[in-house]
């Protein structure tokens, strides 16, 4: 159902901002990001489904706090490159749309050393005890 409803209200905001085009084109974009931001805002509400059942999986498995922390902020930096690159894009922007994803995979891969490192290590590790 939750689909369903940020379905129902993106369709609803962009038939909202294609009103506001034609009739007030300077409003068009701020309602454009109200939508967005409203958007995100909905969909993070139910993050705290998603933590809880992190926190159950971190008890089962002995994972390290610090690469969980990792993959949030991966998912997070992904999900805000990609909004950011869309409305850039829809505006007409595709340059800064373009340059926007870059540093987002940038920041990704920078962020991921950490995982890269302790992978390497651990394939280093069991090819050296085979």
């Amino acid at each position: 159902m939750l689909v369903f409803k940020i379905v129902l209200i993106g369709i609803a905001g962009a038939i909202l901002v294609m009103i506001t085009k034609q009739f007030k084109p300077e409003y068009s974009i701020p309602v454009l990001l109200g939508i967005c931001l409203f958007l995100i805002g909905y969909l993070t509400t139910g993050l705290e489904e998603v933590l809880k059942f992190v926190q159950s999986l971190q008890k089962e498995i002995p994972i390290n706090n610090m690469y969980i922390k990792i993959l949030f902020k991966l998912l997070a930096i992904a999900y805000i490159c990609q909004i950011a690159s869309n409305i850039c894009e829809d505006l007409g922007y595709r340059s800064i749309s373009f340059q926007i994803e870059t540093i987002g995979k940038v920041s990704i891969l920078l962020l991921s050393i950490p995982i890269i490192q302790s992978l390497l290590e651990t394939v280093e590790y069991l090819l050296v005890s085979s």
